[in-house]
């Protein structure tokens, strides 16, 4: 899945140099390995408060060490207003242990789910990472989403140098009938009666629609509407293309570094990708790009595939 834990360490950047980010900046989804073991993420998160105090900050956690999570979101919402979480959650309770390869996780991932609520955080979710040998629990977790009263987002295992520090991922075969677990949560988000998970069934059909996704290869916003910055400073256009623009460290502000130029010369490269990436992060920028589309294809999905729920 990934090895992010078992890459190389070096130097990171100080919190101050999160003063940099741009200040268009909507969403940040703070990653890992896991943010919540980093000794000076208190400090990350007031100094981008400082710099974005109306900017939805999104954690993404592993969810086992549940007293650390809860405590620190705990802390973080008495000065900043919009914050979310996002809990990995890739199998019902064995399979994701075996996965993990930590014995009790999915148990500490679900009472972290529970305290977040209990504190008061609304903007929850459960974040699956689908691999050949979990496609066929997708509906699972998606039904254990509802359960808990929190959103359900997926996508495919993806290869990258830059972030997953893994490149030997397979995906599920089109013709896999594990796969049929993923088409009934299009079908049930379809079904639903809010237009956010309708939206939703788009990127989910996506995962499983090679057609879906080349349609849209060339007009990827990476660099553009989004960016990846490591935890050493190195800015990509997303987490798995290899195209470092530049680090934050070296310049004073972010227009120094996101130049026009650099910004042009990374939307020709980005255009070029032939990168088969489906996330959250590409997808929503892409609905908001093209709403006629995206509509269209929920009408007329509603209509084929919402009127059956599986």
């Amino acid at each position: 899945m990934c090895n992010i834990w078992n890459a190389e360490v070096h130097k990171e950047m100080a919190p101050s140099e999160y003063s940099k980010l741009p200040t268009t900046l909507r969403t940040l989804n703070i990653s890992g390995g896991e943010p919540f073991l980093h000794p000076d993420l208190d400090e990350v998160v007031r100094v981008i408060h400082r710099r974005l105090p109306r900017a939805r900050l999104v954690f993404s956690t592993n969810g086992l060490l549940t007293e650390d999570v809860v405590a620190a979101i705990d802390r973080y919402k008495a000065f900043h207003e919009s914050i979310g979480v996002g809990v990995s959650v890739d199998c019902l309770r064995d399979s994701h242990e075996r996965i993990r390869g930590v014995e009790g996780i999915f148990d500490k991932a679900r009472s972290t789910i529970e305290g977040l609520r209990e504190i008061g955080i609304s903007d929850l979710r459960i974040g699956m990472t689908i691999l050949p040998e979990n496609a066929s629990d997708v509906l699972e977790v998606y039904r254990l989403a509802k359960e808990l009263g929190v959103e359900f987002t997926a996508t495919f295992a993806h290869n990258s140098d830059v972030y997953f520090k893994k490149t030997d991922n397979v995906q599920c075969s089109p013709e896999s009938d594990s796969l049929q677990s993923v088409s009934s949560v299009v079908r049930c988000q379809l079904k639903s009666v809010s237009p956010k998970d309708w939206l939703r069934a788009f990127h989910t059909e996506g995962i499983i629609d090679e057609r879906i996704r080349q349609s849209f290869r060339g007009e990827c916003l990476a660099g553009r509407r989004y960016f990846f910055l490591s935890p050493y400073g190195d800015v990509f256009p997303c987490s798995v293309m290899d195209l470092k623009l530049g680090n934050i460290t070296d310049v004073a502000d972010w227009n120094e570094l996101m130049t026009k130029e650099v910004v042009a010369r990374t939307a020709g490269i980005v255009k070029g990708c032939g990168l088969d990436c489906w996330m959250v992060c590409n997808t929503r920028s892409l609905i908001i790009s093209h709403p006629v589309r995206s509509a269209l294809w929920v009408i007329t999905n509603k209509l084929k595939k919402g009127a059956n729920t599986s």
